[in-house]
């Protein structure tokens, strides 16, 4: 088995490492007029696993592993596997009339590769494996600050995936968050479940990128009381600014894994992907 980095040339390192294998750069570039030039270098084994993660600019790493993939298959490759730390429209739905469906349209284009496994991938495609990284944030959470009977809060229903696992870890109470989104960059909270009067609060996400919900739910914790706010989330798609009204709204620390890597990543998730391969 042959393992290629793609974006996250960092988290492919630390797979191989964990693999006990060397990893084989491929050559991608972006051409003066905006085309995509990828050449593959070297000889191709039957089995190979590409890690390419979807952010910062999905859609062009989108074509960009459609290339990849087909020159691997060209040059031998019999079994592909893409290993898609961040994988970008898991929680895009058509609900509106005329509305493209996105996800099976990026499913389509990744169809060359024979296997797709992402982390804490919410999306309702049935040919991708996701695994979790919550456990992983939610013992590192323990381990790092001594959270004592927390309650632990998810952003919205599809959470409750993952919310109850994360609260019995830190042996605390699951709640969740309700609200009203109105638009891509504006929430309003109307509601919080459980008890949080002097305790330690954790808002666990898969996602976070505008940080609109983190940040009025934050405040209206403090209005009720709460003790201490962490925010852990899989995915940390946020600029340096909104990471600074997260901590302004009342945030005590940010912790997000490398699945994209940022100023918040605090937790690898190269060995639970380096278990599955």
């Amino acid at each position: 088995m042959m393992l290629v980095p793609g974006t996250n040339g960092e988290l492919a390192i630390k797979i191989s490492k964990k693999l006990g294998k060397n990893p084989e750069f491929i050559q991608i570039e972006r051409l003066p007029y905006g085309e995509k030039y990828v050449r593959v270098p070297f000889e191709v084994p039957e089995k190979v696993v590409v890690v390419n993660t979807f952010h910062p600019n999905p859609d062009e790493i989108l074509f960009e592993s459609r290339l990849i993939g087909e020159t691997l298959k060209e040059k031998g490759a019999d079994y592909l596997t893409l290993i898609a730390p961040y994988l970008a429209y898991s929680r895009r739905k058509t609900t509106i009339f005329g509305e493209a469906d996105s996800l099976d349209t990026a499913m389509n284009i990744l169809d060359v590769f024979n296997r797709i496994v992402a982390v804490d991938f919410y999306g309702e495609a049935g040919r991708v494996e996701s695994i979790s990284a919550m456990p992983l944030l939610a013992e590192f959470l323990a381990k790092e600050y001594d959270i004592r009977n927390p309650v632990v809060l998810g952003p919205d229903e599809i959470s409750s995936k993952w919310i109850e696992s994360f609260a019995k870890i830190l042996d605390g109470e699951p709640g969740i968050i309700r609200k009203i989104r109105i638009d891509a960059e504006n929430v309003v909270v109307s509601s919080i479940s459980g008890d949080v009067r002097g305790r330690d609060v954790v808002i666990a996400d898969d996602i976070i990128a505008t940080g609109a919900t983190v940040i009025q739910s934050a405040k209206k914790l403090k209005s009720m009381n709460a003790k201490r706010v962490f925010v852990a989330s899989t995915h940390a798609l946020f600029d340096r600014k909104t990471y600074a009204d997260i901590l302004k709204a009342g945030v005590e620390e940010v912790i997000s894994t490398d699945t994209v890597l940022s100023f918040v990543s605090r937790v690898s998730v190269a060995g639970l992907l380096a278990r599955i391969l």
